[in-house]
């Protein structure tokens, strides 16, 4: 708001500026005459003739016959003044003293004596075409038409670029969310084009990752609910206990699935809503790995995997989200037990103020075309769409979105054990709001 002020300020400064310093001085230049040499010698006859026609008159009615005399003369104006009235130089006063008309400092202005008086014959102002009240009308209308014509020339562009804008808005809000503004970092009403700009590339994601997910949802829970359906049908037509218990634990199965399902989609969904800022602490970190690998020691020891930590000498304390992170870490861990053999190794280290946290398995690893995709949400590679490995492509999407939320990042590569290694980094020292407690 202040740029738009300070340009319009300038704008008409620079306007009245180049009116009173060009477009005055010009009009005067090309309006009102100058006295040429030819010019001043006939207003030095003029003056001659005055003096003579005035001499012979009496002080008293020199003036009267002076302004009767002056309707006759187009260019140039006369009055009579007292020569006590003027300074004049020496040279000055012998040259009127002798009859001349001299020249003064003031342009265009003569004296001449008349005698025996001590009164002089003084040329006063020039009569012409612009140079009286109509002169001055004209040339303060051209200073007005500057004005005016700077001040279009200023909100030309403006006018523009908000109808640009406008028209933006209009065909976003008719459902075309691709629209962008468009216009250059110079224009006047960039910061607001800029803002336009960057909700409509949030609402354009925000709809388009809503409809994939409703999509995804949909795909998801039709193949339980289908697998429920058909087996309340064999349930209907048991013949004895024992099928009815068996239909009755595919049932079972099944309801658990869509409640592990539902689970994900409220988890993802948190993770995903605007405005939510991460929670930081001071976090053992040696604590905080020990815990999360022991919450999941029930599981490891039912499918008989050995899981190793390692951990810098050099690593104690650090500024995390603890929830976000051990959320992170449980997925990736329950990823590699899923599609790992016998081995899971943690290392987490310190690398120039970043944590560094090593998930590696023995498994088959990820295609490396498959490395980027698998954080989609719902994507799953073609070995884990059978009920063996289960999941529903949840998540690796919400490790992601739970370690970007605190400014780092979560990649995959090859594991020197054979399988997949997941890194997740994250910045130690962060310039978000924390908290300063200890967990």
């Amino acid at each position: 708001m202040l740029r738009t002020f300070y340009k319009l300020y300038l704008t008409l400064i620079a306007s009245v500026l180049l009116a009173v310093i060009v477009v005055v001085p010009a009009m005067q230049y090309m309006l009102v005459p100058r006295l040429t040499p030819s010019d001043a010698d006939d207003v030095r006859s003029t003056m001659y003739i005055l003096r003579d026609m005035l001499s012979v008159q009496d002080e008293a009615k020199r003036k009267q016959t002076l302004d009767e005399v002056l309707p006759t003369l187009s260019m140039v104006r006369f009055d009579l003044i007292d020569r006590s009235s003027v300074t004049l130089s020496d040279d000055q006063r012998r040259r009127l003293d002798i009859g001349y008309a001299i020249d003064t400092d003031s342009p265009g202005i003569l004296l001449l004596a008349i005698p025996p008086s001590h009164q002089l014959l003084r040329t006063r102002e020039m009569r012409a075409p612009g140079s009286g009240f109509l002169f001055r009308i004209a040339a303060w209308a051209v200073v007005v038409a500057m004005l005016l014509g700077g001040l279009f020339l200023w909100l030309r562009s403006h006018w523009r670029d908000l109808e640009i804008l406008r028209e933006a808005a209009q065909r976003f809000g008719d459902g075309q969310l691709q629209v962008r503004s468009g216009l250059p970092a110079r224009s006047s009403v960039a910061p607001l084009a800029t803002r336009f700009d960057s909700m409509a590339s949030r609402i354009q994601t925000l709809v388009s990752t809503q409809s994939e997910m409703i999509n995804a949802i949909s795909h998801e829970l039709r193949t339980p609910i289908a697998r429920f359906g058909f087996a309340l049908a064999l349930l209907r037509s048991a013949k004895d206990e024992a099928e009815r218990n068996r239909h009755i634990d595919a049932m079972s199965n099944d309801m658990g699935e869509l409640d592990q399902l539902v689970s994900e989609l409220l988890s993802y969904g948190a993770l995903a809503q605007p405005g939510r800022d991460p929670e930081y602490y001071e976090v053992n970190i040696p604590e905080f790995i020990d815990s999360v690998i022991g919450s999941l020691s029930l599981e490891m020891e039912a499918r008989d995997i050995q899981c190793r930590v390692e951990i810098g000498s050099n690593l104690t304390m650090a500024r995390i989200d603890p929830k976000l992170t051990a959320r992170a870490l449980i997925n990736l861990v329950r990823n590699a037990m899923r599609y790992g053999r016998r081995n899971i190794d943690i290392t987490v280290t310190n690398a120039d103020e970043i944590l560094v946290i090593h998930i590696d398995d023995d498994g088959i690893g990820v295609p490396e075309a498959e490395r980027k995709s698998i954080f989609e949400p719902f994507h799953r590679l073609d070995r884990s769409r059978d009920r063996s490995t289960g999941g529903f492509g949840l998540g690796l999407a919400i490790v992601r979105r739970a370690i970007t939320s605190q400014r780092g990042s979560v990649i995959v590569g090859d594991s020197p054990t054979g399988g997949a290694r997941f890194s997740m980094r994250l910045p130690i020292a962060t310039n978000a709001r924390y908290q300063t407690n200890t967990a």
